[in-house]
């Protein structure tokens, strides 16, 4: 049932907003940012993300892994619409198909007020398979 509801929330997300993923290959690393731009606002128009999530494939202790640096839904009236759930999916689809873990830190620090705390915020990250390593979460492929 969790499976169908978060396939039509999913639907409903793409219907109303657009993803937009911009990669760079840098020497060292690549970066990727994911934004979300609400669907029929017009491109270049002052538009503004309502979520977005900044992401670096890099070494980390000689081992390649996704960081995501940051991820957020910025206004309060996007939040607890699936957004953030949506980035990070997104997220976890493009480390799976390289073949890299996933790493992050749950800080509940971000605009537009706090929706967790950290304890809220690491189990949220938990129900998408991440588990701590040291200090970090960690989604291993």
């Amino acid at each position: 049932m969790d499976t169908i509801r978060r396939a039509l929330r999913d639907i409903w997300i793409v219907f109303w907003y657009r993803l937009e993923i911009n990669e760079i290959d840098n020497s060292d690393c690549i970066d990727m940012d994911y934004s979300l731009y609400k669907r029929w606002q017009k491109k270049y128009e002052h538009q503004k993300s309502v979520a977005f999530a900044f992401v670096t494939i890099e070494s980390v202790k000689s081992e390649r892994m996704l960081v995501v640096d940051e991820l957020q839904v910025l206004n309060n009236r996007d939040k607890g619409k699936g957004l953030g759930s949506y980035l990070i999916r997104q997220i976890i689809k493009n480390a799976a198909k390289r073949q890299l873990p996933v790493s992050l830190f749950a800080d509940p620090g971000g605009v537009g007020g706090i929706r967790f705390n950290t304890e809220e915020l690491t189990n949220w990250y938990g129900r998408y398979g991440f588990a701590k390593e040291g200090g970090k979460l960690v989604k291993r492929p």
